[in-house]
C-alpha cells in the first residue's frame, strides 16, 4: 500500500457514511433526501458491502437500524411526497450596509483599529526619541502640528523645529505620548488622512523656510573675507557682518529631514493598509452576540478569538474568556462587569475617547461602544496567552492519559480534596472509578479533565509550592500510587499556573507536520483547511457552516476547537490551542506503556449518559 493510502481510504468510507446518516435524518423528518430516495437505496447498499472499520460500522448499523425501524412504524409514506409548503423556512436577507447594526458594526471596527494605530504609533515615537537628533520624530510633531492648524483654519505654517528646540520638548516622554496620540487621532476619518498627507508633502517640499536676508549675508560675507586685511582685522570685520543677520539654519539639514518625511510615508502606508474599509457587504454572518438580524447572529462566545461584537439591548448576561459578563443600561450608556470588574461605558463621547480598558493586568479587555453594542477586544500579548494555553493543554493531556486506570486523573481529583477539605474519599477514587472515564464521551472527559486542571491552578496560586507539593503527595500515598507520578504532575500544573510555553511565530500553511519530540508549531489561520499530520495520522482544521473550526479526525466524532482541544488516540494525544488567528499544535506521546481508551470503549451508549452525568458533578466531590 502506497503511503497516506490507509488514511484517504478511511476518510473516503467517513464521508459516505456521514453522507448516509444525512440522508437518513432526511428521510426520518419527512423530508425527501437530497439525490432522491434511489440515491439513498443505492448508498445504502454500497455502504453494506464496503470494508468500513469497526468504528465507521457500528455507525452505520446505528443508523441502519433507524431506517429499517421507519418501514416497520408505518412511516414510509412520510417521503414519498414533498413536505408542505409550512414546512419550509422562510429566507431572511442579511442586514443592509445602511442598517443601523451594519453601521454600528463598522464603527466599532474603526474604533479597534485606531486603538491599535495609536499603540504602533506610540512604540514608534519612543523609538524615534532615543534617536540622537530627533530627526524623524521632529517631522512627526511637525506634520501633525500642520495638519492640526490647517483643520482650524491657520494660515501659519510650522517649519521643522530644529534640534534641541527648548520649545518643542521632545525629550519628555509626555510629550511625545501625546504627538503620537493626536497624529493617531488625525487618522481616524478620511478628512484628518488627507490633512496628515498634504502636511507631510509640504514638509518634504521645504523642510524649513529660507532666510529673506540670507543671499544678501553670503555676498556681504564674501566680500569681506576678500578684504586686504590683516587676518585679526578681516575675522573681526566677518564677526561683524554676522552680528547684523539672524543665525540661519544649515542648509545641510535638509536632505536628512526629506529622508525622514520619506521614512514616515512609507510607515503612514503600512499603517492605512490596514485600515477598515467602508463596504456595501453588510454585517457579516454569525459575528454578533443577542444581534437583531438572525443572519448576523453569533450562537456563542468563541473563546479562541479575540474580538466578540454583542448587542446589549439583546440580553443581559454571556461567559467569555472564563469570565462572567453583564450589563445593564444607565441612562443612554452603559454599566459593564467582566467578573469582578465594573467600568461605565459612555456612548456620547467622540469615537476617540468611547473605549475603555478593564479586566486583570493578566489578561485585560479594550471594550469599544456605539450605541447599543459593544466590541471585546483582547488588549495584551497574544503569545503570552497562546503560551498559557499552551502549558494548560499539557496539564489536560496527562489527566486524559489512561494509564494504570486514569491514575493522574484521579491523582489529580485526590488532590483538589486534600487542598480543600484535608480528606480523600478513597473508595471514591479508586481504580474502578476509571470505568465512568473510559466509558465518557469524549468532549465530556476533555472538559472534566480541564475543570479539573482549572481548579488546581487556582488553588496553586493561593497556595506555596511546597504546600501544593504536600498535597498532591499525599494524595498518591493515599491511592497507593508513586511519588514520581507525582512530581510529574506536580511540575506540569505548576508550569500551567505560572509559565506561559514559549511559541515559534505563526506562518501561513495548509499542511503541518507534527514533531514527534512534543513541540508545538504555530500556523496562521486563514480561509482554507489546515492539516496536522503526526505519523500515519491526519488530523484537518476547517471552517464549519456556522464559523467555528471543526477539528476532524478520521474514525473520531469531529470537535470544535474554541481556545483548547485535546484529541486522544491510542498512544497519543493531539494538543490544540488557538488566540485569535494564531494556532499551536503539538503531538504528545504517552511516556510509559499506554493504556489509552480506544475509540470503541468511547460510543455513545446508555451507560454512557450516566457516566456523563456523573461527569458533571463537581470536581472534587465523591463522583
Amino acid at each position: 500500500m502506497r503511503p497516506g493510502a490507509y488514511t484517504e481510504d478511511v476518510t473516503y468510507w467517513a464521508e459516505l457514511v456521514e453522507l448516509y446518516e444525512y440522508k437518513v435524518a432526511d428521510a426520518l423528518d419527512g423530508r425527501v433526501p437530497r439525490g432522491g430516495r434511489r440515491s439513498l437505496t443505492e448508498l445504502r447498499d454500497e455502504l453494506l458491502g464496503a470494508p468500513l472499520e469497526p468504528m465507521l460500522l457500528r455507525r452505520m448499523m446505528e443508523c441502519d437500524r433507524h431506517y429499517r425501524n421507519m418501514f416497520k412504524s408505518g412511516h414510509s409514506t412520510a417521503i414519498l411526497s414533498r413536505p408542505a409548503p409550512k414546512a419550509v423556512p422562510e429566507w431572511s436577507a442579511p442586514a443592509r450596509a445602511d442598517s443601523p447594526e451594519s453601521q454600528a458594526w463598522e464603527e466599532l471596527q474603526r474604533m479597534a483599529w485606531h486603538a491599535r494605530l495609536k499603540t504602533s504609533l506610540l512604540d514608534l515615537a519612543q523609538l524615534w526619541s532615543r534617536e540622537t537628533d530627533r530627526t524623524a520624530l521632529r517631522v512627526l510633531y511637525t506634520v501633525q502640528e500642520n495638519a492640526e492648524r490647517e483643520g482650524r483654519s491657520i494660515g501659519t505654517r510650522l517649519p521643522v523645529p530644529a534640534a534641541g528646540d527648548p520649545l518643542v520638548s521632545l525629550h519628555d516622554a509626555e510629550v511625545v505620548a501625546r504627538v503620537a496620540s493626536s497624529f493617531a487621532d488625525l487618522l481616524l476619518t478620511e478628512e484628518g488622512r488627507t490633512r496628515v498627507r498634504t502636511a507631510l508633502s509640504v514638509t518634504h517640499e521645504e523642510p524649513f523656510a529660507r532666510h529673506p536676508d540670507e543671499d544678501v549675508m553670503a555676498a556681504r560675507l564674501a566680500a569681506a573675507e576678500r578684504e586686504r586685511l590683516a587676518p585679526e582685522a578681516r575675522a573681526a570685520l566677518v564677526a561683524a557682518v554676522r552680528a547684523q543677520y539672524p543665525q540661519a539654519r544649515d542648509p545641510r539639514e535638509r536632505p536628512a529631514i526629506r529622508e525622514a518625511a520619506r521614512q514616515l510615508q512609507r510607515t503612514l502606508d503600512d499603517l492605512l493598509a490596514g485600515a477598515p474599509a467602508n463596504t456595501m457587504a453588510g454585517t457579516p454572518s454569525h459575528s454578533i452576540l443577542y444581534a437583531l438580524d438572525p443572519h448576523s447572529s453569533l450562537p456563542a462566545p468563541d473563546d479562541g478569538k479575540d474580538q466578540l461584537v454583542i448587542h446589549l439591548e439583546g440580553g443581559q448576561a454571556t461567559h467569555w474568556r472564563g469570565m462572567d459578563l453583564r450589563w445593564q443600561p444607565i441612562g443612554s450608556n452603559w454599566q459593564l462587569q467582566f467578573g469582578p470588574h465594573v467600568v461605565l461605558l459612555r456612548s456620547d463621547l467622540p469615537p476617540a475617547e468611547r473605549s475603555v480598558v478593564m479586566g486583570p493586568a493578566r489578561t485585560q479587555i479594550r471594550a469599544f461602544v456605539s450605541g447599543a453594542y459593544v466590541l471585546l477586544s483582547v488588549d495584551g500579548r497574544p503569545e503570552e496567552e497562546i503560551g498559557r494555553l499552551a502549558s494548560k493543554a499539557r496539564a489536560i493531556a496527562l489527566l486524559l492519559n489512561a494509564e494504570e486506570d486514569y491514575a493522574n486523573l484521579r491523582l489529580a481529583r485526590a488532590a483538589a480534596q486534600i487542598i480543600r477539605n484535608g480528606t480523600i474519599d478513597t473508595v471514591a477514587l479508586g481504580a474502578a472509578s476509571a470505568e465512568k472515564y473510559a466509558s465518557a464521551a469524549p468532549e465530556t472527559l476533555i472538559a472534566f479533565a480541564r475543570k479539573g486542571v482549572e481548579a488546581l491552578m487556582a488553588r496553586l496560586q493561593r497556595s506555596t509550592p511546597a504546600s501544593a507539593a504536600n498535597s498532591i503527595h499525599g494524595a498518591a500515598e493515599r491511592l497507593g500510587l508513586d511519588s514520581e507520578r507525582a512530581i510529574h504532575l506536580h511540575e506540569a500544573l505548576h508550569i500551567a499556573t505560572f509559565t506561559p510555553e514559549p511559541l515559534p511565530s505563526p506562518v501561513a500553511n495548509t499542511s503541518v507536520q507534527l514533531a514527534d519530540t512534543g513541540e508545538f508549531r504555530s500556523v496562521l489561520l486563514g480561509q482554507d483547511p489546515v492539516t496536522l499530520r503526526s505519523g500515519e495520522r491526519a488530523l484537518t482544521l476547517r471552517l464549519d457552516y456556522k464559523g467555528e473550526l471543526a477539528a476532524v479526525l478520521p474514525g473520531h466524532p469531529a470537535a470544535t476547537l474554541h481556545d483548547l482541544l485535546v484529541v486522544r488516540v491510542p498512544g497519543l494525544s493531539l494538543l490544540l490551542v488557538r488566540q485569535g488567528t494564531w494556532l499551536a499544535a503539538a503531538a504528545l506521546h504517552d511516556t510509559g506503556p499506554s493504556q489509552a481508551t480506544s475509540p470503541d470503549t468511547l460510543k455513545r451508549t446508555s451507560a454512557d449518559t450516566s457516566a456523563n452525568q456523573a461527569l458533571r458533578a463537581p470536581y472534587d466531590s465523591k463522583n
